[in-house]
This record gives structure tokens, C-alpha cells and sequence, in this order.
């Protein structure tokens, strides 16, 4: 790949003979892939500004070459629009990744032998902090007093590897200000793990620990988000990222709607002060967060009107309100329509139940605000897309309400997303056997189960659905944000990072190129209402477009995450480049 060299006469004909329509930029020679369904392919592509205005043959693009023109010979290589993340946390997400790494560790005398070197090697750290354990692969949940024996001297907090749950030693129940007796915020789903004499475990479960870990001085939000928002964009316009959903900020306040508006304020003025400068480097739309089951519709309504006041460009806007009603089928906090399948008579349990998701969705859907709600449970979803119709119903024609997670979903409900035209996001990577996600959706739900109603977004793909696929950062850690890896895993139902993976679920099909493509382009786009705007190249749109270092289409499915991102164009102006 190479700068294309013209002869001087030929750019002096250009220029002379339409030097009021030259390009600032082309791409020619170029496999380019548009994702628009009227001309899905062309060789060349002219961007001008900060919009795409040529999209065609190389000789048409020739004419577009002025004397200032850079000229790109991407030599067969894929051009694509720019990738559209509908789901990823990555404003100020970043304090979940601190201190030591558990990814990957199979066993807790691994884990345990990690953070004790991690604290022996940071002795003037007041907090020892981590990420990623992973009790399924422990083969139980570990304890405060295994933590103890590691670290003794200083409060420790290790979340897990879905940054739902932590696990603390003794040091930072003392530190967070737990009394023994502390309530539990939500019984069944914002709770602190006991055992059968009533004491404390030493592991928080769904946010149940916020509160502690703030106490401990392990949250600043003023002086952290700079840093972990231009960190995490820094990484993500590397993976070919120019737009990105914000389903809620992610901080460790998201249980207290009253913290969480001062949160939300603080990092989008941070934010816009970037847009006004020049300095954002991808599109942000923001959901405000609903997780506390305290609050009410109206105070999150009224809260999200009042942003969206404020910010509503293309560059930054809030986009809506995401509903956060439960927790994860991982840890059984998730609701389902039966018992989990495991001997443990439960089902789950929900903070935010139907008659208040369908309450928000209404007041929200009649101010034009769409809603999205984190969907673990099949009894969640049931709960979210009959709220969705509710809506309908009443006369609010809002199409981009989403669907998040979509794990477990019943016949009658996917029948239901699928007639409607229900949008959908979902994370590949959560489907599959990474972090032996496999080994629990079995134990948990019964290889009947995950065979009937596990992982379905693969065949509304396969509908031509409007799906986004994404990495959930930080549920995923921040290295597998790219959306290329989505795209391998959706077509393979395997671990990218693993070669030993196997296909799952066995029941599913595979998604096709094309497909997963979409659900990274067009298909987010059109969540966020910017399909006339970005998510395809075609002209008038904005120069929003992703340079790849060879053939897409000529790549075997399990080598696409392989796929080096040579530059990422956001609004015309390169954002990553590296090696164009």
C-alpha cells in the first residue's frame, strides 16, 4: 500500500480542468466494500471535507485529483465505513481495569499467586486492585479469606471477569464501611454473598459493593475520566472505530441515580470541551443509566430531556435512557421465565420490573427518547419487548428502541422481535467458549436449553435483522473492543483467542461476511437514528471510513481478527494511521 504518484501533467489537467470539485483525498484501487445494498462495491473513493464525495470507478475518481490532493493506492486492499460500536463502555469505564490481570488464569491458586506478587511488587499502593476472576473456572466462588492470605495489609477489591461482581478481603470491607448486618440493596440481585451461618463471603454481587469501593478512595471521578476516556478512545480508533453507543457511563456510582447524574454531567462537559476543540475522535451517543430501583420514571425522563438539551450534535448527543434491571445469567442474578437448571430453585430475580421498564419506555418513547435495556433473562426480555409494544402500542413511534445481551430468548418472544422489527445489540464473544462461558450456560440452563433459546441473534442475522454486534467493554477487557473480532467470532461461533475453540452453540449457524459487517456499519447506525449520515459509503454521507491491510473477503473467517486497521478516517480527518 502506497501514496499514488501522478505525472505533473496529469495533475495539472485535473486541476485545470476541475479544480473547483477536487477531492481533498481519494482512495483508489481499493476493494472497497460500501454496505449500501443499491451499489455495495466500487474501486475508488473521494472524500472532500469532512464528507464522502465520490464513490465509483478509479478513472472517475482520477478526475476528482487536484493539486493538493493525497491520492491513496490501497492496492486491493478493503475500504470500509468507518466501524459503528453499538455497545462499548468506554468513556470512563477505565477504573475497572486498574492493578493486576486475571484474564486467562484457570485457577484460584493462579489467581491467588497473581495478586500476591502484583501487591508484593507494589508495596506503596493504598488499594490493591484487579479484574477478571472468573469463578466458573475456579470451579466455585472464592472468599475474603482466601484474599486475606495474599493480602492482609491493605483493602483489596478483585472484580470479576464480567465487572459485575467483586471479591474483597477483610481490609476492604473495613475501608468501604460494611457493617456485618449491611442490608442488601435488592435481595436476589444486588447482594452480599453469605454463607450458611449469615457472615459475609467476601463477595459482592451486582454493584452491592459501589458504595464500599467509594468509600475506600477507589473512585475520583474528576481526575480520572480525562485520563480513562482518552485511553480507551486512543485504543478503540486503533480497531477502526468512529462512532460509538454509550449504554450508560459505567461507573461505580450506577446504582444511586442522584450520584450518577453528577457522573453523567461531569464527563460529558469533558466530552463536549473535546468536540469544541477539535479533540473528539469518535461520535459518542450516550444512554443515561437507570439502574437504581429506587428512582422513578419521571426523574430519569426529566434527566435525559435536560441532557439532550445540551447535547445534540453529530459528534456528541445523548441518544436515550438504558434500563439496567437485573444482572447476569453467569451469577444467576439474571431473570428467567423457569428455574435455572443447576438444583438451585431460583430463577433470578429483577430491581427494575415490567411495570416500571414498560413506564419508562412510555414516557421516554413519548418525548421521542428511545430506551435500551439490558436483557440477560428470557423473563427480561419478556418484560422489555412487551413494554416495546406497549409503546407502539400507544401511538409512539420510536424504531430504535433496543434489545441488549439477547442470551436467552424464548420462541414466542423472538417471534415477536423478529415481526416487529425489534433492534437488537449482542456480544459474539459472550456466546462462545472464552472464559468457559460454555461450561456455565450448560451447567446453569441444560444443554436443552442453550440448544433451544441460547445465542439466537445469529439467526435474526441470517433474516437480515437489524443487529449490532459489540464488545461490551469493559465486560470484555479494552484489547478485544476491536470490531473485527466480533465480526470473526459471529461467523465462526468460536474464541478468536483461542485455536482450540469449538463452534457454540452447536444448534446455530454461522453468520455470513456480509451479515457481520452490517452489524458493525449500517445496522448501529441506524440504532443511533445516523444511517442517512454514516454506517455506508456513499456520497453526502460523512467521511467516516476504515482502511484494512489487505482483502477482506479473501481471508479465511477464523484469521479476519488477524486483520491489521492501516488508518481510521472519523469526519474527514484521520484519527489512526499506520502504514498509509
Amino acid at each position: 500500500m502506497k501514496k499514488l504518484t501522478l505525472s505533473i501533467a496529469a495533475l495539472l489537467v485535473s486541476s485545470t480542468a476541475l479544480y473547483a470539485q477536487a477531492a481533498d483525498l481519494v482512495f483508489t484501487n481499493a476493494s472497497v466494500l460500501t454496505m449500501n445494498d443499491d451499489a455495495p462495491t466500487a474501486q475508488a473513493v473521494a472524500v472532500t471535507g469532512n464528507q464522502i464525495s465520490y464513490v465509483g470507478d478509479a478513472a472517475g475518481a482520477e478526475a476528482l485529483v487536484g493539486e493538493n490532493t493525497e491520492v491513496l493506492d490501497l492496492g486491493g486492499d478493503t475500504l470500509l465505513p468507518g466501524f459503528v460500536s453499538g455497545h462499548d463502555h468506554i468513556v470512563a469505564s477505565g477504573w475497572t481495569s486498574r492493578g493486576v490481570s486475571l484474564f486467562g488464569i484457570e485457577t484460584l491458586e493462579e489467581a491467588l499467586a497473581a495478586v500476591k506478587e502484583y501487591a508484593d511488587a507494589n508495596p506503596d499502593e493504598e488499594l490493591i486492585l484487579g479484574y477478571g476472576f472468573n469463578q466458573v473456572a475456579y470451579g466455585g466462588w472464592p472468599t475474603k479469606e482466601d484474599l486475606d492470605s495474599v493480602v492482609s495489609d491493605r483493602p483489596a477489591f478483585i472484580l470479576d471477569f464480567t465487572i459485575h461482581d467483586v471479591w474483597m478481603n477483610s481490609k476492604a470491607f473495613e475501608a468501604g464501611q460494611v457493617s456485618p448486618d449491611e442490608e442488601d440493596q435488592v435481595p436476589g440481585v444486588m447482594f452480599w454473598q453469605r454463607d450458611a451461618e449469615g457472615n459475609q463471603t467476601g463477595i459482592g454481587i451486582e454493584f452491592q459493593w459501589a458504595a464500599a469501593f467509594r468509600n475506600a478512595g477507589a473512585w475520583d471521578p474528576a481526575g480520572e475520566i480525562p485520563d480513562i476516556q482518552k485511553n480507551l478512545y486512543d485504543q478503540a480508533v486503533k480497531t477502526g472505530i468512529t462512532a460509538v453507543h454509550v449504554p450508560l457511563m459505567a461507573m461505580p456510582t450506577v446504582t444511586d441515580l442522584s450520584l450518577v447524574k453528577d457522573d453523567e454531567k461531569l464527563a460529558l462537559a469533558h466530552l463536549h470541551e473535546l468536540e469544541k476543540n477539535g479533540e473528539l475522535t469518535i461520535r459518542t451517543f450516550v444512554a443515561t443509566g437507570f439502574k437504581d430501583p429506587t428512582a422513578t420514571a419521571d426523574e430519569i425522563v426529566e434527566h435525559t430531556l435536560e441532557l439532550r438539551e445540551q447535547y445534540d450534535s453529530d459528534m456528541l448527543r445523548i441518544w436515550g435512557i438504558k434500563i439496567h434491571p437485573e444482572g447476569n445469567w453467569s451469577s444467576k442474578t439474571a431473570w428467567m421465565l423457569d428455574d435455572y437448571a443447576d438444583g438451585s430453585a431460583t430463577r433470578g430475580a429483577a430491581a427494575i420490573e415490567g411495570p416500571m421498564i414498560t413506564s419508562v419506555y412510555l414516557q421516554a418513547n413519548q418525548n421521542g427518547l428511545p430506551v435500551g435495556t439490558h436483557v440477560d433473562g428470557s423473563q427480561t426480555v419478556r418484560n422489555t419487548v412487551n413494554a416495546i409494544m406497549t409503546a407502539r402500542g400507544a401511538g409512539y413511534d420510536v424504531p430504535n428502541n433496543l434489545l441488549h445481551h439477547y442470551f436467552w430468548v424464548s420462541d414466542q418472544d423472538h417471534e415477536t422481535v423478529i415481526e416487529n422489527e425489534i433492534m437488537v445489540n449482542t456480544t459474539p464473544l459472550f456466546h462462545v467458549d472464552w472464559e468457559a462461558q460454555d461450561v456455565n450456560a450448560l451447567d446453569l440452563l441444560g444443554r436443552a436449553k442453550v440448544e433451544a433459546i441460547f445465542a439466537r441473534y445469529s439467526s435474526l442475522m441470517a433474516l437480515g435483522h437489524n443487529v449490532s454486534i459489540s464488545s461490551d467493554v469493559p465486560s470484555a477487557p479494552i484489547d478485544l473492543i476491536g470490531p473485527l473480532l466480533n465480526v470473526e467470532i459471529a461467523m465462526t461461533l468460536q474464541d478468536p483467542l483461542n485455536p482450540d475453540s469449538k463452534p457454540f452453540p452447536l444448534s446455530r449457524k454461522p453468520a455470513s461476511l456480509e451479515e457481520s459487517l452490517k452489524a458493525v456499519t449500517i445496522y448501529p447506525a441506524a440504532q443511533q437514528a445516523m444511517e442517512d449520515k454514516i454506517g455506508s459509503i456513499e456520497v453526502g454521507k460523512y467521511a467516516d471510513l476504515v482502511v484494512l491491510d489487505q482483502d477482506i473477503t479473501a481471508v479465511e473467517p477464523r484469521e479476519i481478527s488477524n486483520i491489521k486497521v492501516l488508518g481510521t478516517l472519523m469526519d474527514g480527518r484521520f484519527t489512526h494511521r499506520d502504514g498509509i
